[in-house]
């Protein structure tokens, strides 16, 4: 039987105005990381690096918008440099690494 590989699944909580890292675990994914946004959400999620804006300043530092029950796939190796933000409110997002 083949061994199992490294794996780290989870989820943030608490994302709101403020970039956040969605993990400090210090894994390496094989390929990238799979974020979804809790369907729960009443807000959009902002994914991005560290200087990751909610969709309100220059295009430049806009993130990636996912809406609730949203999902993408970052080709980033390393999971805490993907930071999430939101414009108004909180939301939560769950990752896993592929």
């Amino acid at each position: 039987m083949a061994a199992v590989p490294e794996f780290l699944s989870g989820s943030k909580t608490g994302i709101g105005t403020s970039a956040v890292s969605i993990t400090s675990v210090a894994i390496n994914a094989k390929r990238g990381v799979q974020i979804v946004a809790n369907s729960a959400n009443t807000v959009s999620v902002y994914i991005g690096p560290s200087t990751v804006t909610a969709g309100t300043s220059a295009a430049t530092t806009d993130g990636y918008p996912l809406a609730a029950g949203e999902s993408i796939v970052v080709p980033v190796i390393e999971p805490s440099k993907i930071y999430a933000v939101t414009a108004s409110s909180t939301a939560v997002v769950s990752f896993m690494l592929v």
